[in-house]
């Protein structure tokens, strides 16, 4: 049935088949997609497990566990869905979930660990984000796996740091001005007391605050702010006016520059056209990058180079064969726009199973 496939809303289908859409969404529930059949309801809980937690009992749903989707390459990636985060464990090959756990705990999915059975020794890479929950349950389950750290995440991190310099130079500026106008307050409510206590007239003054100009015209805050988009470019891509607000920016706070820098030479680094280059070879680029960190010294900059000592092998695995999480990532999306497009998530059940025949292998009683 074209339903069980469909991401979008039921609407459609009833306003072309002139039925109306609840009608249609309440036989589709109750009997076209066999959510109430007898055999569904009794597997419908099969692979949760209780555990218990400060002494209560916890359930934990795993609506998907669908064996026939493990392959050699998976992806492991967190979802929020409702109020609950989810980890979901995906085939990078097929695009299929292979499970949907309501955990994102190490000390719970490590629970699942009999039910993988010898398919987890079949797994050659996984690719994941550098949460230490997964870093661990992946090592328990899939220990025959090389583990690739996400591209996508590690990239994020680096321009959020370059970021971050941004708007610690903008936050010493609004500090500056917040205690400038506090200092205004003080002095008009002391002008107030005196002028009531000499009984003359109290003219309240405008709070007045001068701002240096940049060498394009914008103020210090104006620079700052409009500054954010151009960071995440390589110069060649900056329009013009980017080029003029780079010069002005660089010139005013040359540790933005020196982050800005940086960035752009670890993302030469990580480009895909590295992708098979011997790892040694890699890491030798990648110590002398660390170097020009320590020699620039900018605080940001630092925190991000002790992420990446720290997980300095699961990166490096990139280019082996360019193993990413992007297929985690659309899973990701398609399942929003499936919660979109379906008002939320209030029938969770019925969620859980529709999204079993959309994203999933396992099997389902057939109409």
């Amino acid at each position: 049935m074209k339903l069980d496939k469909h991401l979008g809303n039921i609407t459609p289908f009833g306003d072309s088949l002139l039925v109306d859409p609840k009608k249609l969404w309440r036989w589709y529930h109750d009997s076209l997609s066999g959510f109430l059949d007898p055999q569904v309801v009794k597997h419908r809980h099969e692979h949760d497990f209780i555990i218990k937690e400060k002494g209560v009992k916890k359930t934990i749903r795993v609506p998907i566990f669908s064996m026939a989707d493990m392959g050699e390459d998976m992806a492991i990636d967190e979802k929020q869905i409702g109020e609950e985060m989810h980890t979901i464990l995906s085939n990078r090959q097929t695009g299929k979930i292979a499970l949907l756990a309501q955990s994102i705990k190490a000390k719970e999915l490590i629970e699942l660990l009999p039910k993988f059975n010898c398919k987890g020794f079949f797994v050659k890479s996984i690719t994941r984000d550098l949460s230490p929950s997964y870093d661990w349950f992946c090592r328990q389950v899939f220990c025959n796996s090389m583990h690739v750290a996400d591209k996508f995440h590690i990239i994020k991190d680096l321009l959020d740091s370059c970021q971050d310099v941004r708007v610690r130079y903008r936050q010493e500026l609004l500090t500056d001005k917040r205690l400038k106008y506090e200092d205004f307050k003080k002095q008009e409510h002391q002008r107030k007391q005196e002028c009531k206590e000499s009984k003359q007239p109290f003219i309240a003054q405008k709070f007045v605050y001068k701002e240096t100009k940049a060498t394009n015209g914008e103020t210090l805050l104006e620079l700052l702010a409009r500054s954010r988009y151009l960071l995440y470019k390589y110069p060649n891509d900056w329009t013009i006016s980017q080029k003029e607000r780079a010069l002005a920016l660089f010139k005013q706070y040359p540790e933005i520059e020196k982050s800005y820098n940086l960035i752009c030479s670890f993302r030469t680094w990580y480009r895909k056209e590295n992708i098979g280059t011997h790892r040694d070879e890699m890491q030798k680029r990648l110590q002398k990058w660390y170097k020009e960190v320590e020699k620039n010294a900018v605080m940001e900059m630092e925190n991000f180079k002790s992420t990446v000592e720290r997980n300095e092998r699961m990166i490096i695995n990139y280019f082996v064969k360019g193993d990413t999480n992007a297929i985690a990532e659309c899973i990701n999306s398609k399942i929003q726009r499936f919660i979109m497009t379906n008002q939320g998530t209030r029938d969770r059940e019925f969620f859980y199973f529709r999204l079993g025949k959309l994203f999933s292998s396992a099997p389902q009683k057939k109409f």
